[in-house]
């Protein structure tokens, strides 16, 4: 067995218990959200495999571009392989709302935040099942043992995220709805390019290894505090969020 499914169960595992328990302690210790987290599974595979492959055909043959040409294809179309991910993937994850269940949930601009973060997330642990599954196929990594993929758990963890907050703001845009759907839909698509950025950098080689590394924490360091803000201005009453003041003690009035 390919030694990257020992740190791919690994990485599920504390994804779930960072991530899911983010989500239990600033929800007021609500599991509502929790079922949401098996829709998004299987949807990195479906953009990968099927809709970001298709199109790349689709747009590659109605531009006469021979396949293969790499970085010497025309610049046009290498930016429409740099904007294809976004536009596909923050699309594809908010499809699981085309299900009654899941759209009744976007109830208010808090709960759609919530709603999104866990279907992001859950694109994301299907992502890294689908990554390591990739990896798995490769006999240059067989002679690998499992802990020398930490690399792949500490990328998963933080796209995780990355994953949930950016589908979170569609969600709240989608919630909003009118022409905050499409605000949504682009500051998503704009973060997701953002985030990328780095990876794209270096695959074009225009930034040396040893930078890449150090530039990848800044978009998420970016994406946390964002998280917070956002957190914090669709943050409801408490009632709203089915957590009840309670008063321990009241002074009795006289007379």
């Amino acid at each position: 067995m390919p030694q990257i499914y020992i740190m791919a169960a690994l990485t599920l595992v504390i994804s779930l218990v960072l991530w899911g328990g983010l989500i239990y302690l600033f929800t007021g210790h609500q599991k509502r959200y929790f079922w949401l987290l098996l829709l998004g599974l299987p949807l990195s595979a479906v953009a990968n495999l099927v809709l970001k492959p298709q199109l790349l055909i689709v747009v590659g043959q109605a531009g006469q571009i021979q396949p293969g040409l790499g970085l010497a294809a025309p610049v046009w179309f290498l930016a429409f392989k740099v904007l294809l991910t976004p536009l596909v993937e923050e699309a594809v994850k908010v499809s699981p709302l085309l299900l009654k269940p899941a759209r009744k949930m976007v109830a208010s601009r808090s709960r759609a935040l919530w709603v999104g973060f866990v279907l992001g997330i859950s694109f994301g642990l299907g992502e890294a099942l689908f990554i390591a599954y990739a990896v798995g196929q490769n006999p240059a990594y067989d002679s690998l043992p499992w802990y020398a993929f930490t690399g792949y758990m500490n990328e998963r963890l933080m796209t995780c995220f990355a994953h949930g907050l950016l589908t979170a703001v569609l969600v709240i845009g989608l919630q909003r709805g009118g022409r905050f759907i499409l605000y949504g839909y682009l500051a998503a698509l704009g973060l997701h390019i953002f985030l990328n950025a780095p990876t794209v950098l270096y695959q074009f080689q225009w930034i040396s290894y040893e930078f890449y590394n150090l530039s990848l924490l800044i978009p998420f360091i970016v994406l946390a505090v964002l998280f917070e803000k956002t957190r914090r201005a669709t943050r409801e009453p408490f009632d709203e969020q089915n957590d009840k003041d309670v008063i321990y003690w009241q002074r009795q009035g006289t007379g």
